[in-house]
Order: C-alpha cells, then sequence, then structure tokens
C-alpha cells in the first residue's frame, strides 16, 4: 500500500471542505422558503457566486491560462464549459422544484442517490475509474456510505407517506443530472484551474437561472427583503455556490470524480448536525449512528484510492 500523494491530500481536504458547505446549505435553504420562491433563491445565489469568481476568470483568461501543459494551450475553456454547465443547469432547476412536491427527508435521502449515477457515468465514460471497482474496499465503502444514508432517513421515509410520482421524477433526474456533472467536470475541465472551470461554469450558469428568476419569481419579493435576508442570501451563495464548487473540483482533480463524491455522502449528517444547532431540531440515535457508519464508508473510499496502481 502506497502513502497518498500530495495531490491527493489537498484533494481529500477540499472534499471535507466541499462536504461541510453543501451540507450547511439546506439549513440555509429551509430558512429562504418563507421569504423567497425558488426562481429568486436560484438566481441570486448563483449570480453572487458568479461575480465572485469573476475577477479570477478576467485574469485567468487574460493571462491566457488554459492547463497544466503547452498541448493544452490551444484549449478554449469557453467552449469545453457548455457542456458541464448545460449539465449543471438542469440539475439546479430539477432540485429547486423538488421541494415543491417532496418533503425534505426523502430528497435528501433521493439526492444521495447521485453517488450511483456518478458510479455509472464514471465506470462508462472515465476508463481509469474502473480499476476501483475491483478494490474490496470501494465496494465496502459504497455499501456502507449507502447503509449510513439509508440509517440517517430510515425514520423519516417510514412516516413520509406516499409522495407524489412527479416529484420522486424531478429529484431522481436531479441526481441523475448531478451525477453526469460531476463526469463531466472531470472530462471536460481537468485541464483548468478550479477557480477558472467554476467561473466559467457558474457565469453560464447564473445567466441562465437569471433569465428564469425574471420569468418565473415573484420579483416584489426582492424589494421587500431586510439587510439580514441579504446578508443570509450572500453567506449561503458564497459558502454552497461559490467555495463549494470550487474545492469540489478541486477534490475532483486530486481524487477522481467516484472517490470524491463517496466522500460527500456525509453531507446529511453535516445538515442534521446544523439543524439541530441552528433550527433546533433533534437528531435520533439512528441519525448519529448513519452519519457514522457515513465517515467510516469514506475512510474506506481514501483507502481504495491508495490501493490503486
Amino acid at each position: 500500500m502506497r502513502s497518498l500523494r500530495t495531490e491527493e491530500v489537498i484533494g481529500v481536504l477540499a472534499a471535507l471542505g466541499t462536504t461541510l458547505c453543501y451540507g450547511i446549505t439546506p439549513v440555509f435553504l429551509r430558512y429562504f422558503t418563507d421569504y423567497l420562491d425558488v426562481w429568486t433563491v436560484n438566481g441570486i445565489r448563483y449570480t453572487v457566486g458568479a461575480l465572485f469568481w469573476l475577477p479570477f476568470v478576467i485574469f485567468l483568461v487574460g493571462k491566457g491560462k488554459k492547463g497544466p501543459s503547452p498541448e493544452n494551450l490551444s484549449r478554449n475553456v469557453w467552449k469545453d464549459a457548455r457542456i458541464p454547465a448545460l449539465v449543471n443547469l438542469g440539475g439546479q432547476v430539477l432540485w429547486g422544484l423538488s421541494p415543491y412536491y417532496l418533503e425534505a427527508s426523502v430528497i435528501g435521502f433521493v439526492y444521495k442517490l447521485h453517488f450511483l449515477a456518478t458510479l455509472l457515468f464514471g465506470f462508462l465514460l472515465i476508463p481509469e475509474e474502473r480499476i476501483l471497482g475491483r478494490q474490496p474496499a470501494f465496494l465496502l465503502g459504497c455499501f456502507l456510505s449507502l447503509a449510513g444514508v439509508v440509517s440517517i432517513f430510515l425514520h423519516d421515509l417510514a412516516h413520509a407517506g406516499k409522495q407524489p410520482v412527479l416529484g420522486l421524477i424531478l429529484c431522481v433526474g436531479a441526481t441523475g443530472l448531478f451525477g453526469l456533472y460531476t463526469v463531466s467536470v472531470r472530462l471536460y475541465m481537468k485541464d483548468y484551474p478550479a477557480r477558472l472551470s467554476f467561473g466559467v461554469i457558474s457565469l453560464y450558469t447564473a445567466v441562465a437561472l437569471l433569465f428564469l428568476m425574471f420569468l418565473f419569481g415573484d420579483m416584489s419579493r426582492i424589494s421587500a427583503m431586510h439587510s439580514g435576508l441579504w446578508g443570509m442570501l450572500v453567506l449561503s451563495a458564497l459558502l454552497g455556490v461559490a467555495l463549494a464548487h470550487v474545492m469540489y473540483y478541486r477534490a475532483i482533480h486530486g481524487l477522481g470524480a467516484i472517490i470524491s463524491t463517496g466522500l460527500l455522502m456525509a453531507t446529511p449528517f453535516v445538515t442534521l448536525s446544523g439543524a439541530w444547532l441552528g433550527l433546533g431540531e433533534r437528531i435520533m440515535l439512528l441519525q448519529f449512528a448513519g452519519g457514522a457508519t457515513i465517515i467510516l464508508g469514506g475512510i474506506l473510499l481514501i483507502l481504495a484510492r491508495t490501493q490503486q496502481i
């Protein structure tokens, strides 16, 4: 067994940071539901995230930064980012619509199925990821991660009742697109700096979401927003959009799409902890056990990476 390379250590740290940012984001979104519609929240948050990285995009593009090797200098980041941006846009739209048809507990469980989508698209489109399928630690890590998610949401799912079919279709569709998005970033953006990759993709996505906001959003609510709400909205955008995505890209570059997504399986535990501290929601013993199982699964996924040839 070899030790982790520096690139992989950075990838692990980036994945942990992404887990924290993604995990706390639903707590923010829960807060916004009483004030804004989904189109307005999506439009504003993604625009803030895109504007945060815009100076880096201008600087890196102006500097002619195309990738780490000379053969990549002829590539165009604006062209390469189109497919990941389109997939990301579709996932964001379906994900934003899901809460109107499903309870949060069901959404949290179904969303974690994007790990399986990443596995499918990763094995299908990225040859170097297929070797992981022969590692016992990887298979056990996958099983424990999924078992942990089931444990966290088992009580809620048992009492959720019958859910609309349309909501399930929307949520499952979102998870599939997010899995494809992860793999598309690996395929199309691996030769670009993470800040440039997401900066360009976020600009494409933000423009489309702003268009949808003006088309379907309730613009009257924006004028009634108080400064505290604006502050929360901006903070959630910086953590959940600007920083989380770039750290996620960095994790993908260092660890690969499948391992990175597997480590993010701990996000429900972070969300439950944030809801307990910030919203006063209680966490059951079974949910704590599920979170611990997810963390163990993530450790095994890292172990599988160290066993690769």
